[in-house]
């Protein structure tokens, strides 16, 4: 009996940001199918793509893809894969309100390979504890502030620090979708 394919989602760093290697969804499917992935879902324009592999470790994945994308599209491109059960795993450790407070903005800040959250955490000013919340699982730290401080926090300046570019950031709203998404691949 052949084995079922896997479930992955690629969460990509740099496409489509700021006017900055722009890559149509179409494009970006045909790409990931090129390399024998199938099943091939994007969401929204930010780098999200979800897809079937009969390849198990994510590793070798993300080198395929970074490869791939870089060679397609001549930029250095850095991937997150991730496989079903990790991408749950991971929210798991998300505090029981991250997400679920309108007043609030939530992020989810995923670590490339090479980095974990707590060698991240280690390379930032600490989290203001009265306007901002910061907790940490497997590969990625949940982030939540009141919309009306925003600005004050430790946090929002993190596009300035050099870690930011071991990182890939997703608001809750498309986190929660992707993994809505991902129950559907």
């Amino acid at each position: 009996m052949a084995r079922a394919d896997s479930k992955f989602l690629a969460l990509l760093r740099g496409i489509n940001v700021g006017g900055k290697n722009i890559i149509a969804k179409d494009d970006l499917r045909k790409c990931f199918e090129d390399l024998g992935l199938t099943n091939v879902r994007t969401y929204i324009q930010s780098g999200n793509v979800l897809f079937l592999s009969p390849e198990t470790k994510g590793r070798e994945l993300t080198a395929l893809i970074e490869e791939g994308l870089s060679k397609r599209f001549s930029y250095k491109a850095q991937a997150i894969v991730l496989s079903h059960r990790k991408y749950k795993s991971a929210l798991q450790a998300a505090p029981g309100t991250w997400g679920k407070d309108d007043d609030q903005k939530h992020n989810a800040l995923f670590t490339l390979n090479g980095t974990t959250p707590k060698k991240v955490m280690a390379q930032l000013s600490p989290p203001k504890a009265d306007i901002e919340t910061v907790t940490s699982g497997p590969g990625v730290i949940f982030w939540s502030v009141s919309k009306k401080q925003l600005t004050k926090t430790t946090f929002m300046k993190l596009a300035k620090e050099p870690v930011y570019q071991q990182m890939t950031i997703r608001n809750h709203n498309t986190v929660f979708k992707l993994l809505e998404l991902f129950e559907e691949v």
